[in-house]
Parts: structure tokens; C-alpha cells; sequence
């Protein structure tokens, strides 16, 4: 019988330890969001203001880089489209006769 009153005095014990856990905790998360909220929009202000300039300098910088590469890769497949396009209409061109 005794044991019956332990458990349930126990049972009340972590119940009130697990309050006041959450009390703390929900305490320690409002005191922490205040303090950070100047940190979390300074580093806002810096993304938005950063990434927009290192955007633009990549599209500066590799711009050139990557339209010479696409050319160099991209004239080899127009002239082989252009010898298949010619290829077809002389096919074509020659069919009927």
C-alpha cells in the first residue's frame, strides 16, 4: 500500500520537475529569440545586400567564360545542323526526279 502511495507521489514529483523544465525552457527560448533578433536581421541586412553584389560580379566574371565555352561547344552543332539541314533539302530536291 505504501508502495502505491510512492509511485503516485513519484509520479507527482516528476510531474512538477517536468513544469518547472518547461517553465525554464520556454523562458530560456523568449530570452534568447529577444537577444537573437538583432543578429538574425543583421544577417538578413547582409544577405540582402551581399548576394546581390556576388551575383553580379559572377555573372560579370563567368559570363564571358561560359558564352565562350557555349559558343566553341554550340558552332561545331549549328554547322553540323546546317550540313544535315542541306543534306535533307537536296535529298528532297532530288526525290522527285
Amino acid at each position: 500500500m505504501f508502495g502505491l502511495a510512492a509511485l503516485f507521489l513519484l509520479a507527482a514529483l516528476f510531474g512538477g520537475l517536468l513544469l518547472v523544465f518547461v517553465l525554464v525552457a520556454g523562458i530560456f527560448k523568449l530570452v534568447f529569440r529577444v537577444v537573437l533578433l538583432p543578429v538574425g536581421l543583421a544577417v538578413g541586412v547582409v544577405k540582402l545586400v551581399v548576394l546581390p553584389i556576388v551575383g553580379l560580379v559572377l555573372l560579370f566574371v563567368l559570363g564571358p567564360v561560359l558564352l565562350t565555352v557555349g559558343a566553341v561547344l554550340l558552332v561545331p552543332l549549328l554547322l553540323l545542323g546546317g550540313l544535315v539541314g542541306l543534306l535533307w533539302a537536296g535529298l528532297h530536291l532530288v526525290a522527285p526526279i
